[in-house]
This record gives C-alpha cells, structure tokens and sequence, in this order.
C-alpha cells in the first residue's frame, strides 16, 4: 500500500515536471478571482501590462491609459486657429459653428482644417496654443491678444504678422446668423473681405 502511494507520488512529479511551468491564463484567473495584472517581458527586461483579469474575465483594454480630454473641436489640419467666447457650449454654439462652416466653405475649407477652441474653458496662452497646435493664422472672435499673453495689440480686422503667424481680431457678433441689422451686416462684410486676402480666395 505504502509503495503504491509512493509510485502515484513519483509519478505526479514526472507529470508536473514534463509540463510548462506557466500556467494557463483561466486558472490564473481561478486562483485569484478579485483582480490580477498579467504583465508580458519585453525585450529590454523590463515588464509591461498585457492584460487584466477580474472577476474570472479577461480585459484586454483594462490596463491602457485613458485618452486625454480633447480641448478643442476639429482636426487642425491645416493648422487654423479660431478663438471665441461662448458662454452657452463648451466648444461653440450650433449658430456660430453654422456661420463658420458657410466663412469656411466660401474659402474651400472645412472644419477639419481648423481648430475652434472656447476661450472661456480654456484660459491659455498664445505660447501654449503654438506648442501644441502650430498654429498659421489664427482668428480671434472677441478674444485680445492680451489674454492671449502676447505684448501687443490689435484692432478689429487689422491683419497682423507674428511668431509665423497671420492674427485677426473680429466682434463675436459677426457670428451670429439670427442677427442681421445693418450694423452687424456691415461687421461681417469686413470679416469676408479680410477673410478673402488671408485665404487668397
């Protein structure tokens, strides 16, 4: 009896010794049923997260990084960047978006050329804005080169060279779709003329 108790010892050490000495990845997951992080070695030694598992289940995006909060809206590709101040939307307003997809389309643009940032949510300066974005012309909707921190000033639809870039100030009010007196008419007149020497249309 004792030496059949022995065989059947011997013989599961052969057996564990024949197998792989890493488990597979549902009996890992058994053993520790809270939480586990399977990490991979990479070829520099160091050891990076490849997947995690809890409650029994494998979630392979568990372990990445959440992407960063987009701050503005549009693509940016062609490196244009417009500034405004709207107090009813994080980005902009349905009616202003409106009026500067028509100014963008006149000038063969589309909003994934441009970046429209709301200054109101992000107070930051023309030197940050230049580190992340490159800006070429930037476009600035009641918005001062003062809050942009930069040492000088504009008047309304004077066009201005700076650090590479072409800056135009504008009244908010030429934005507006619903608002059409003859005064904001005549504003927004002064925005396309520029508009067309800027963009060479």
């Amino acid at each position: 009896m004792q030496r059949k108790e022995k065989n059947k010892t011997n013989e599961c050490y052969l057996t564990y010794n024949t197998m792989s000495n890493q488990l597979p990845t549902f009996i890992i997951a058994a053993l520790f049923k809270e939480s586990l992080v399977i990490a991979q070695e990479t070829s520099t030694g160091a050891f990076q997260i490849k997947e995690q598992v809890k409650d029994n289940k494998i979630n392979p995006e568990a372990a990445l990084p959440a992407p960063a909060k987009k701050w503005f809206l549009g693509d940016n590709k062609k490196n244009i960047i417009i500034l405004v101040k709207d107090t009813t939307a994080f980005f902009v307003n349905d009616e202003w978006l409106g009026t500067l997809s028509k100014l963008l389309a006149a000038c063969k643009l589309n909003l994934g050329d441009v970046a429209i940032i709301n200054y109101l949510h992000n107070n930051i300066s023309f030197a940050s804005i230049k580190e992340e974005l490159k800006p070429q012309r930037v476009f600035m909707f009641d918005v001062t080169t003062n809050e942009l921190q930069m040492p000088f000033s504009i008047p309304h639809y004077q066009v201005q060279q700076y650090g590479g870039c072409t800056f135009m100030c504008a009244p908010g009010s030429t934005l507006s779709s619903i608002t059409n007196t003859a005064s904001v008419v005549a504003e927004k007149r002064k925005l396309w003329e520029k508009m067309k020497i800027i963009f060479a249309v």
